[in-house]
């Protein structure tokens, strides 16, 4: 039912045209149609995050109301810089943009990443790989897998996956690789004689978080 009202917006725009509607009145039609189409699918809806892909531009955000015209949507941040992060700026959206458009729906969860780049000398690799799971692990969040990579200038690169909830994603990667970072020196310490790791002074430095794995 919902495709077949889709459909029929390109028509009602022609009809319009020859009664000599004005183009702001055809896009107030093609936002009620919309928002018809909008309630009957149930695919956007108050709480989801979405992500709309329009005119080269990438709008991302919380639907915060579905109107007759406009869906409001609560910016997040995107990228690297501030990501899942609410930028407090409301965005109102015509509801024709979301059935014409390609549009991604966040579910309840989400899976993301967390990288560590460990230097030279490297610590023993199941003590890297055990410390990144319980650093996951005790930070809440679903363990998927953890992975060690060698990168291109010779870094060991600790990879670990895990399902959050995606209203709680914005800062747990820093969250966990801290977790991660304090756990690896502590166990290190422990399992070593002192002496030798002041000598060799073995670190696990937070650096180039961002960047992919090799």
């Amino acid at each position: 039912m919902s495709v077949d009202i889709v459909g029929y917006i390109p028509l009602l725009s022609i009809v319009f045209s020859s009664m000599g509607i004005s183009f702001v009145f055809k896009d107030f039609i093609a936002d009620l149609v919309a928002s018809m189409v909008i309630k009957r699918n149930k695919d956007i809806k108050v709480g989801n995050r979405i992500k709309i892909s329009a005119g080269g531009y990438i709008t991302k955000g919380d639907i915060m109301g579905v109107g007759s015209l406009r869906t409001t949507v609560m910016e997040v941040g995107d990228g690297e810089r501030l990501p899942s992060v609410r930028t407090g700026r409301l965005i109102k959206v015509p509801n024709y943009m979301l059935i014409s458009n390609p549009v991604m729906i966040y579910g309840d969860t989400i899976i993301d990443e967390v990288v560590s780049y460990v230097p030279r000398p490297f610590p023993d690799s199941d003590l890297l790989v055990e410390s990144m799971k319980e650093a996951i692990v005790s930070s809440g969040h679903g363990l998927i897998e953890v992975g060690l990579y060698q990168s291109k200038d010779d870094k060991l690169v600790v990879h670990g996956v895990f399902e959050v909830k995606t209203s709680e994603m914005a800062d747990e990667r820093s969250r966990i690789l801290k977790a991660f970072l304090t756990r690896t020196k502590q166990m290190y310490t422990l399992g070593q004689n002192p002496a030798k790791v002041q000598e060799d002074k073995i670190t696990v430095p937070l650096q180039n978080i961002e960047q992919p794995p090799g």
